[in-house]
């Protein structure tokens, strides 16, 4: 009986193909799961120290509402983590720019691309109702969302600088650059405060993690007086209820803050909940509680 089977040819299917396909599943570009899992292994390694920047945030409300002058507790000096003339009530971020994060998503894929979540009438990215963009990343076929704001910038420097912050965004759901979540000034409090530069007058020395001042909804851990230095569960704590108080919640700063309270081993720790109940919870609690929270406050200002 003659032999009625098709030769494999370039157009059909052979056993290797066959054994490919079950390989490689649908939607991932023809990457292997190994391959993707060495992917997410690559974007993870550490940023060399040479290509880390620092960003200032306040922390101390009258620091914030001084227009740079500094508050009373915190006076305007240089900082001598970031080096910046600022008010003392500051933390510094650690964090890599737009050029090195796309250096390292070359590196791990050549081919990776990003595309606004939604396009507008015009066929230009969609923004939301905060003038902030939600992306698509992909990565060796593995796709991610981000978000990118410039804050109160306008322009094509906005545009430019909400397009990089949407891709690191993004890449940190990746893994890309966890290991900076910790601020400057949370490692300095728990290594006790211990710093290498040079020691400084008096009026010169720089609390390594200033405490706000004692409040009742604080957590059972954060009850200390202003005198002592925060601890890490204290001013994560207050950075998430400014987070909670905020109209406009900052999901990237809230995953930071997860991030930090992870690494500093303080997000099982008890804390008091959001008001009007103020129910003692763990800060894990919390923050699923802010995450909620967080996410329909986006809703509403984008309706």
């Amino acid at each position: 009986m003659a032999n009625t089977q098709a030769p494999a040819t370039a157009e059909g299917p052979t056993q290797h193909t066959q054994n490919q396909a079950e390989a490689r599943p649908a939607g991932t570009y023809g990457y292997t799961r190994q391959e993707q899992i060495e992917a997410l292994r690559k974007l993870r390694e550490p940023f060399p120290e040479q290509e880390i920047r620092f960003l200032a945030r306040m922390w101390c409300k009258n620091c914030k509402d001084s227009r740079g002058r500094g508050c009373d507790n915190h006076p305007r000096r240089i900082c001598r983590t970031c080096q910046q003339n600022l008010p003392g009530g500051h933390i510094d971020l650690r964090y890599v720019g737009h050029a090195e994060a796309t250096n390292r998503l070359l590196n791990v894929d050549p081919f990776w691309d990003w595309e606004p979540l939604a396009p507008d009438a015009n066929g230009l990215p969609q923004y939301d109702g905060n003038r902030g963009l939600w992306i698509r990343l992909t990565v060796c076929g593995m796709t991610r969302l981000g978000y990118g704001h410039a804050g109160d910038k306008s322009g094509g420097d906005a545009v430019k600088e909400i397009i990089g912050d949407a891709i690191r965004n993004a890449g940190m759901r990746f893994g890309m650059a966890l290991d900076l979540w910790t601020s400057s000034d949370l490692e300095k409090d728990e290594a006790g405060g211990q710093e290498s530069e040079p020691a400084a007058t008096q009026d010169e020395q720089r609390n390594p993690s200033p405490a706000p001042a004692h409040r009742q909804d604080a957590p059972a851990a954060a009850q200390e007086s202003p005198e002592a230095p925060a601890s890490p569960l204290n001013q994560l704590y207050w950075q998430a209820v400014e987070q909670f108080r905020s109209p406009h919640p900052n999901l990237d700063a809230i995953t930071q803050i997860r991030g930090a309270a992870e690494a500093h081993s303080v997000i099982d720790e008890d804390v008091a909940g959001p008001p009007p109940a103020k129910e003692q919870m763990t800060f894990r609690a919390f923050l699923d509680l802010l995450d909620a929270h967080a996410a329909e406050q986006h809703k509403r200002n984008a309706a």
